[in-house]
């Protein structure tokens, strides 16, 4: 699944205007058959996130791209994170009687992963480079991870027409539904 530069700084573009909250953020984003398609290809901008997660694990003197169970369940963390919830929200939407906004859904909050995915290689770049301690990294990455959450919950706002509070129900049932996947990915491949 190819990108066009347009594909992706258009939805980058909406990412950011749904961090500065604005009205039109939504209308960046290709809310098409083919534009839900192209959003799984964002997974192509985590290739980043994919390489500091690699080199944290194995350290920077190693191989980091050897194709073992590390390389496996770092690969197969970031494709659950892109598929769970897809798949998920087929039913809760079926639920909720807002089926006809799955499509923009996942393509939002797939371009939102991409973008939270690539800004998390920021602390774990600076641990390597040793510009930052193992704690202050982890404070960094919480904060992020706070923003991403927060990122998730706005698109979920946005494009799903909940309340504040149901929105933030749906985004952390969506954070603890790839974290536990990656983790448990994580924990059958290492």
């Amino acid at each position: 699944m190819f990108l066009s530069a347009d594909d992706v700084a258009r939805s980058l573009r909406g990412t950011a205007g749904l961090m500065g909250r604005r009205p039109d953020a939504l209308r960046h984003f290709d809310m098409s058959e083919r534009g839900f398609w192209r959003s799984f290809g964002a997974v192509w901008l985590t290739a980043p996130a994919l390489t500091v997660a690699l080199a944290l694990e194995r350290g920077t003197g190693t191989a980091l791209f050897r194709l073992d169970h590390v390389t496996l369940a770092a690969i197969a963390g970031i494709a659950a994170g892109f598929l769970a919830v897809p798949l998920a929200m087929i039913a809760v939407l079926r639920r909720l009687g807002r089926t006809r906004v799955y499509v923009p859904f996942v393509v939002v909050t797939n371009w939102c992963l991409a973008a939270g995915l690539v800004v998390l290689t920021l602390p774990g770049s600076l641990l390597l480079l040793g510009l930052a301690t193992p704690g202050l990294a982890e404070l960094y990455a919480a904060a992020f991870v706070m923003v991403a959450l927060w990122l998730h919950g706005r698109a979920a706002r946005a494009i799903l027409d909940l309340p504040g509070p149901a929105a933030a129900l749906v985004t952390l049932v969506c954070f603890g539904l790839v974290v536990g996947l990656a983790g448990g990915v994580h924990a059958l491949l290492v």
